[in-house]
C-alpha cells in the first residue's frame, strides 16, 4: 500500500489489483462508453441499475460523521467504492486515479472482470446514455 493511501486515502480491500494486467483497459472501455475523453480520465461519476462509478473523493465526509468515525452513513462519498457491480456486490476502490493502489472485495479473474464490464457497457448502450 502506498504511504499516502495508508495515511489519507480510503482505498482498502482484501485483494490487490495489478494495474498492468489488463484491468485498466477494461475500465477505460467502460468509461469511454458513457463520457468523452479527457474529462473521464478519473472515471466520471455515473450510476444506473447495473453499476456505479465514483471518482476518488477528494473532499471531506459528506454525511457529517467525521473522518475517523466508524458510523458513516451508507451513502457517504468518503467510503463509497469507486466501482460497484450491483448484481454481485463486486467493488473496487482506488487511490486518486483508476487502479492506483487499488483493491477489490472479491477475488475474481481478469476474464470475469471483462464479463462484468461487458454487462455494464451493454446497460449503458441500452439506456441511451452512451457517447456518440
Amino acid at each position: 500500500m502506498e504511504l499516502g493511501n495508508m495515511m489519507f486515502g480510503n482505498s482498502r480491500g482484501q485483494f490487490p489489483i495489478e494495474r498492468d494486467e489488463g484491468w485498466e483497459e477494461e475500465l477505460e472501455r467502460l468509461f469511454e462508453t458513457y463520457a468523452d475523453g479527457e474529462a473521464n480520465y478519473y472515471g466520471e461519476e455515473y450510476e444506473n441499475s447495473v453499476f456505479l462509478v465514483m471518482p476518488y473523493w477528494w473532499g471531506d465526509c459528506t454525511c457529517g460523521a467525521g473522518y475517523d468515525c466508524p458510523e458513516h452513513d451508507s451513502e457517504c462519498k468518503l467510503l463509497a467504492p469507486n466501482f460497484l457491480y450491483k448484481e454481485t456486490g463486486f467493488a473496487i476502490q482506488w487511490y486518486k486515479y483508476p487502479l492506483r493502489d487499488s483493491y477489490m472485495n472479491q477475488d475474481i479473474t481478469l476474464g470475469e472482470f471483462r464479463e462484468i464490464v461487458a454487462k455494464c457497457v451493454e446497460s449503458v448502450e441500452e439506456s441511451g446514455d452512451e457517447t456518440s
